[in-house]
């Protein structure tokens, strides 16, 4: 059942069974009225019955209050009868009116001394008086013609105007649904417009303050979803055309080399320079590869709560020996003592692999575009959270290119006569996600480049 449909039906039951309930308790309560309504004409009669049989003059206010209301007017079909404490008839209205005491009712009405009852279609009212001097009962019966037909007429006008209702109620809803769900249709069907091919496309926002406009905040958050889908699809095809382009390269360079290598013959002198130049292509390719397969295992990785408490500076200090052993020329200074700090702010829960891999890249960067093959780390630990700052002094980044910097590929101006792929910095950003860690890039005094990693312990 489409969402439209189900609207109209589900409201047109709701408000139904509401009416249906609305004009139950009316009819119920105007059914009772009538009937204690009728009751009190019946006493009325009764109890004029007694009067006049018995020449009794009665000064009760409240009875003759009573009387005065409800005696006006005899009921439809109306008969009474008087019988005395021997069970005798003593008088009946009409004259020739056959009744058939029953002693067990007259019972009943003497421990009540008021007993009102149906008698078929008609109601009856039955009296026990035990004063001046005379002990009898009086039994009123009348039909109430007029007060039944007005309650005929109530039940058939709540049916027909229930019906009404409910038919009116089924076109306003379903018009009023139309008008409403009509920018959700037009929505849809320019959502259904959007492919792969064509993530340039968006759906028209309209008209209205999104804050209280639930279609133009599907529409715009619509538009947020594929502004960042076509972000998506466009760092993937950059990423597919680069990781092609740096493949492509160096197996170029080394078909060009064997197949120059194949025309002529070579020297053992030549011959050996061919095959470094080869190796290195080859290493550059491994190289390639293998931040390629990192970069796709990380993709892949999620925080775990299990992870165990991390020491920070224990892995900087492996990270900075792994490094010395990798290029021992370099100087990297670590400035930080352990003495003048809590030991618990050094901790937090982490992988110590994905961390040393960052911080190692991060360190490879410093070098790799330093001028004088040093890098400088400060580590910061407080209370909430760790800081620590990578520098080294070189080159910088233009500030347009530093939103783009962690793109896989992506390779500023500063490293365009360095070798490298531009997938580092891409891999420390994953990494320091993983770990709810904030990672930032600044420039100091115009020649120093300074990364800042955040780590925050509440994780």
């Amino acid at each position: 059942m489409r969402v439209r449909l189900r609207f109209v039906v589900t409201l047109t039951l709701v408000v139904s069974a509401i009416l249906a309930i609305s004009f139950f308790i009316i009819y119920t309560l105007y059914a009772q009225n009538r009937k204690k309504d009728f009751d009190n004409r019946l006493w009325a009669h009764a109890y004029n019955t007694y009067r006049n049989q018995y020449r009794i003059n009665d000064t009760d206010k409240e009875v003759m209050s009573k009387l005065t209301y409800y005696l006006p007017g005899s009921p439809t079909e109306f008969s009474s009868v008087i019988i005395d404490s021997s069970y005798h008839l003593v008088a009946s209205n009409p004259r020739d009116f056959k009744y058939t005491i029953d002693t067990n009712l007259l019972f009943n009405i003497k421990d009540s001394k008021e007993l009102y009852f149906l008698n078929g279609d008609s109601q009856s009212v039955g009296l026990y008086f035990n004063q001046y001097d005379h002990e009898c009962f009086v039994i009123a019966t009348g039909y109430d013609k007029f007060g039944l037909a007005r309650l005929h007429s109530l039940k058939l006008t709540m049916i027909y105007v229930s019906i009404g209702s409910i038919i009116l109620l089924c076109i306003f809803t379903f018009l009023y649904v139309m008008i409403v769900t009509r920018p959700l249709i037009t929505l849809s069907i320019q959502m259904r417009k959007v492919s792969e091919n064509n993530l340039k496309q968006r759906v028209s926002v309209g008209k209205g303050d999104a804050r209280h406009n639930e279609i133009v905040r599907i529409a715009k958050n619509f538009n947020g979803m594929l502004d960042r889908l076509e972000r998506a699809f466009t760092m993937q095809k950059n990423f597919v055309h680069h990781a092609s382009h740096d493949l492509r390269t160096p197996l170029a360079t080394m078909l060009s080399q064997t197949e120059s290598a194949l025309r002529r013959e070579l020297a053992p002198q030549e011959a050996k320079k061919v095959l470094e130049s080869l190796k290195e292509d080859q290493q550059g390719m491994i190289e390639l590869t293998n931040a390629l397969l990192l970069l796709s295992q990380y993709e892949n990785i999620n925080y775990t709560a299990g992870w165990p408490e991390v020491r920070l500076d224990e892995v900087m200090y492996d990270s900075i020996a792994s490094m010395q052993k990798m290029f021992p020329g370099i100087t990297i200074n670590f400035d930080f003592s352990a003495d003048d700090v809590n030991e618990s702010y050094l901790y937090l829960k982490g992988n110590e692999v994905l961390l040393r891999s960052a911080f190692v890249n991060l360190l490879k960067n410093g070098i790799k575009y330093s001028d004088d093959s040093k890098v400088d780390i400060t580590m910061q630990p407080e209370a909430g959270k760790v800081i620590i700052h990578f520098e080294n002094r070189g080159p910088v980044m233009q500030p347009d290119e530093v939103e783009r910097m962690f793109f896989p590929f992506f390779r500023g101006e500063n490293a365009q006569q360095k070798k490298g792929f531009g997938l580092g910095l891409s891999i420390v950003k994953r990494i320091t996600e993983l770990h709810s860690c904030q990672v930032t890039y600044k420039v100091i005094n115009g020649n120093i480049n300074c990364f800042i990693l955040t780590f925050f312990r509440s994780q």
